[in-house]
């Protein structure tokens, strides 16, 4: 049974390194239309894998005593099996989803579902308008999630990597940008 649980100091020694590895057939592609910003998905002409680090500096530790900020873990019949960190800005009201990541064994059993669920509430007890989370448009499988879960891309930044380490010997055209998803909590 699925158990998606906040944070404690006596779950720090469950936590375990997750790979987040997914095998990518598409490329997103951006257009613009009428009501904003589009996601298209385009055939790589060979599927790869890619992985996408966790957020440097993250240390659950350190998350443990800040109101602020929170560290949800799931469990699969007490497996740990995916974990979600976030940060709330009180300057703007939104929760700041930093990382999602599921065990490749337990992925599309709704686990990732059940942490953002975990993230929603406590957005709500926090009085915030949302959930944000910003995605490099080379992590094509967390764009898919976030459309499927009712986000909308209401933003980007081509500038925002464009001269980290990992970018800086990629063509212009091929550095990777970062999209902006929000999703506004419903009312009632």
């Amino acid at each position: 049974m699925l158990i998606v649980r906040r944070l404690t100091a006596e779950l720090l020694e469950r936590i375990r390194p997750i790979s987040d590895a997914s095998l990518c057939g598409e490329d997103v592609m951006l257009r613009i239309g009428r009501t904003g910003f589009v996601l298209g998905y385009v055939p790589l002409p060979r599927a790869e894998w890619r992985s996408f680090p966790m957020p440097v500096g993250l240390q659950p530790s350190q998350l443990l005593g800040d109101p602020s900020a929170a560290m949800f873990l799931a469990f699969d019949d007490e497996v740990f099996v995916g974990q979600a960190i976030v940060y709330t800005t009180s300057e703007t009201r939104w929760t700041d989803v930093l990382d999602i990541r599921v065990d490749a064994a337990h992925r599309r059993k709704g686990v990732a579902r059940a942490l953002l669920s975990a993230i929603e509430s406590f957005s709500r007890k926090q009085g915030m308008n949302g959930l944000r989370i910003a995605l490099t448009d080379d992590n094509t499988v967390a764009c898919q999630f976030c459309e499927h879960c009712g986000f909308t891309l209401q933003g980007l930044d081509r500038m925002a990597l464009a001269y980290t380490e990992a970018e800086r010997d990629k063509p212009l055209a091929r550095r990777a940008c970062e999209l902006y998803f929000y999703q506004q909590h419903q009312k009632g």
